[in-house]
């Protein structure tokens, strides 16, 4: 098996995929699609939301449930398909018609280990976005991310326990022994969202091993103290995705004052006198506009929601005007962009397995563990995650690992492939959690049909190379471990072949750093381009503007420790109560 036949073989599977999308399997767990007609019978709606990801489907739940304000949700995608409802089939989701396919832009520093030194970055274009097509890890960071948005918005609500209430409101953990355990006051089991671990006797021994290196084992790593290797939650549930228009928008799909626009994009705000009373958008080629009555909310996403604000007059000035935008208010839209840079590394174990099982599309069909470690042991909180990948022997998942979800070049991904055929491997992300470099999303142009132009920023900070040998140094004390030597554990090295820096030429810690610029990639938690603070206020009302709001991960003023999937929903919880307490203090 080769990088390419891997990626042809996925690419055939995308296309019988589609084929089955023709029969409609899915088609009734969703709301159905709203036309152009029967929205323009609404004189207005009380609430127009701009993106039905994984913040706007709850948005959209909540606003509704007391059957007195009309919603309209805007989502530039359909319904999800087929292979997002099974827990396996998320790498057939990835280069897909449900990916946005966002690149960055090649800044002849990093990633040349990826096809045409660029990162591609998935990003969901369905109902629920990336809750849809993502790897449905429930992670939501330490507690001390969510104190530092406190302290950054000068506003305790957003501290860690206010919020808790909040993470615990959309979950229903369904595992007897978390809740019985002092875990257990962490988690909500009345909740929407399905959550599940999925325990696997594999990952023991690795889990032995970096208990020797030093680190603690947790049962659970969203508690209190997150310090620690463990076996992480899973958005999965009876074999089920746990998306949110699954769990928000199935149960309401005939709710009557709401009312959802599938494959229509809404490509510009409009104002009276800086107040939000609604949209233009595109549906079918065709143009029309929708009023709101009381707020319009953009839950685009960190990449779509900054070029929907300034394609609207939002941003900072001398951009806009080099694009002939009239500035409405200027402000650092699509700056200090965060995201949690990563590296894979490569162990293969003297294990050979037999014939595995048939694959099951109910089940994750990975074995992964997580580990949150702070090198500085003065700190409380982790600096760097590997989410850890364990691969049987008569396996080519890491080939599709590497080549489709990663997007790493095919030669580098053929040497890990062929280094560790017939071996057991251990496939590790390791990310830099808490990054001091920042990226910039910017407009191409005008025209909404353009991406926006994303400059990841990776490495521009020099902190965060230095940091990131170190924490790759941490890693690999496991290899000295008494359990890696008895099953003749070995780091695999790639080849650097088709990359622009051969990294072996470098001696010791310079090795690293060429290993880290070259093999750079991001951990898909984009954050921070309308964050608090900066564009928009602790109560997500966009600075200088009236009836307008942000709600999605863009609005996160520092990026949390680990995957953003659980902290986007909780800040989307804590929204709906914020904007259902101004609707009633409106009233009198």
């Amino acid at each position: 098996m080769d990088a390419i036949a891997v990626q042809l073989r996925t690419k055939v599977v995308q296309l019988g995929l589609q084929l089955i999308l023709f029969l409609q399997m899915t088609s009734y767990l969703w709301p159905h699609d709203t036309s152009i007609s029967e929205v323009e019978k609404q004189v207005y709606y009380d609430y127009i939301i701009v993106g039905c990801g994984t913040a706007g489907s709850i948005l959209a739940n909540r606003l509704t449930q007391s059957g007195e304000h009309q919603v309209l949700v805007i989502e530039a995608g359909g319904d999800p398909p087929m292979e997002s409802i099974y827990p396996s089939m998320f790498s057939y989701l990835t280069n897909s018609k449900y990916d946005w396919n966002f690149t960055t832009i090649n800044d002849l520093y990093t990633a040349k280990g990826h096809r045409n030194h660029v990162l591609h970055l998935t990003s969901g274009k369905m109902l629920g976005g990336d809750s849809s097509l993502g790897h449905q890890l429930y992670v939501r960071g330490d507690p001390h991310d969510y104190d530092l948005w406190a302290e950054i918005t000068k506003d305790q609500s957003w501290n860690y326990q206010n919020l808790l209430p909040y993470f615990k409101r959309s979950e229903n953990l369904d595992d007897e022994k978390v809740m019985e355990s002092n875990y257990g006051r962490f988690h909500g089991t009345k909740g929407s969202v399905g959550v599940t671990r999925d325990l696997k006797h594999i990952n023991k021994k690795y889990l032995h091993a970096f208990k020797e290196a030093g680190n603690h084992i947790l049962m659970d790593g969203n508690g209190d103290h997150t310090l620690g290797y463990y076996e992480p939650m899973f958005m999965v549930k009876d074999g089920i995705r746990q998306s949110t228009p699954y769990a928000f928008l199935t149960p309401i799909r005939h709710r009557r004052n709401l009312h959802l626009m599938k494959h229509t994009e809404a490509i510009e705000i409009n104002f009276v006198d800086n107040k939000a009373v609604g949209v233009t958008a595109v549906k079918n080629n065709k143009k029309f506009n929708v009023k709101a009555k009381k707020e319009v909310i953009i839950s685009a996403g960190a990449h779509k929601t900054p070029q929907l604000l300034m394609l609207s007059g939002i941003g900072l000035k001398d951009h806009l005007r080099s694009y002939n935008i009239s500035v409405k208010v200027s402000l650092p839209v699509g700056k200090y962009y965060q995201d949690h840079l990563s590296v894979i590394l490569v162990h293969k174990l003297k294990i050979h397995h037999h014939k595995s099982p048939l694959p099951d599309p109910h089940e994750y069909p990975l074995n992964v563990f997580i580990g949150n470690v702070a090198v500085d042991k003065s700190k409380t909180y982790p600096e760097y995650q590997s989410v850890n990948y364990i691969i049987p022997s008569d396996s080519d998942r890491l080939l599709l690992l590497c080549s489709v979800d990663y997007s790493y070049n095919n030669e580098l991904c053929q040497s890990f492939y062929n280094q560790t055929k017939g071996h057991e491997t251990m496939v590790s992300k390791i990310l830099l959690l808490h990054p001091s470099s920042r990226g910039h999303v910017l407009l191409q142009s005008n025209d909404y049909k353009d991406q926006p132009m994303i400059l990841s920023g990776f490495f521009s900070h020099d902190d965060d190379l230095k940091k990131f040998t170190d924490y790759i140094a941490d890693f690999l004390k496991v290899t000295q471990t008494s359990i890696f030597k008895k099953f003749g554990a070995e780091l695999v090295h790639p080849s650097f072949r088709g990359a622009t820096d051969n990294c072996e030429n470098y001696p010791g810690s310079a090795y690293w750093k060429c290993y880290a610029l070259n093999l750079v990639g991001s951990g898909y938690h984009y954050t921070s381009t309308c964050s608090m603070g900066r564009v928009v206020d602790n109560r997500l009302k966009v600075y200088g503007t009236a009836g307008l709001r942000v709600v999605d991960a863009s609005v996160i003023p520092a990026i949390t420790s680990g995957d953003t999937q659980a902290a986007v929903m909780a800040v989307a919880e804590k929204a709906a109560d914020m904007i259902l307490e101004d609707a009633n203090r409106n009233k009198y």
